[in-house]
């Protein structure tokens, strides 16, 4: 339950509004290597340079035509991090990704409530904790454009917190690089390289993104 529980936040994570915004540029960097992480990787799935903590275990890539979605969950099975891309029928802002995030969790799991929310005045994006009836998630979501990036740290909420996992989780969402850098020579091939690979992407349940894409 632990490992498929936290599929449960996609569905949350993909509810978004309709608000106009104009697109910003990738990140110009990877991130440098953090004590407790693996190291840095272009995960062309998600379009993102991610930096899972050095021995936590993939869950299988979630994909649908809409969003790809990628977890690592802690060895405890109480801590996650995670990234997911997702694709957008028209520009839209993080305020409204926001909103859709908190209607969703509260239907899913029966209530919602934004504890926090800031802007990140680095890199403008918007974070949030929130506190549903399963999940405390600390997340950061960033659109640009027609697509966009939810990256979280997640605990549940009926499980003991590790703190030192916690602290590895949020330090992988802060190092998490949104876009891909160019590489020398031509684009990058799919997949990861670097670190073991995730399982072979799954087909996902229909989520109000898909709704949102027709």
């Amino acid at each position: 339950m632990r490992a498929t529980g936290w599929k449960i936040l996609l569905i949350a994570l993909l509810a978004v509004g309709c608000r106009g915004r104009a697109a910003r540029p990738a990140s110009p960097a990877p991130p440098t290597p953090v004590t407790g992480l693996s190291e840095p990787v272009a995960l062309t799935d998600v379009e993102a340079v991610v930096v899972p903590p050095a021995g936590w275990r993939p869950d299988p890539l979630k994909a649908s035509p809409q969003h790809k979605h990628q977890v690592w969950i802690s060895p405890s099975g109480n801590t996650a991090y995670g990234v997911i891309r997702f694709a957008l029928p028209l520009p839209v802002g993080e305020d409204a990704a926001l909103w859709g995030f908190l209607r969703e969790m509260k239907r899913v799991e029966g209530q919602a409530t934004l504890r926090q929310k800031w802007r990140d005045p680095r890199t403008r994006s918007l974070n949030f904790v929130a506190e549903g009836g399963l999940y405390l998630v600390r997340g950061t979501i960033e659109t640009r454009g027609f697509h966009g990036w939810a990256v979280y740290a997640g605990t549940l909420r009926n499980q003991p917190i590790f703190e030192e996992e916690l602290e590895l989780a949020v330090r992988a969402r802060e190092n998490t690089a949104l876009g891909l850098p160019d590489p020398p020579g031509g684009s990058p091939a799919g997949g990861a390289t670097g670190i073991a690979p995730p399982s072979e992407a799954q087909p996902a349940s229909p989520t109000p993104a898909d709704a949102l894409a027709r």
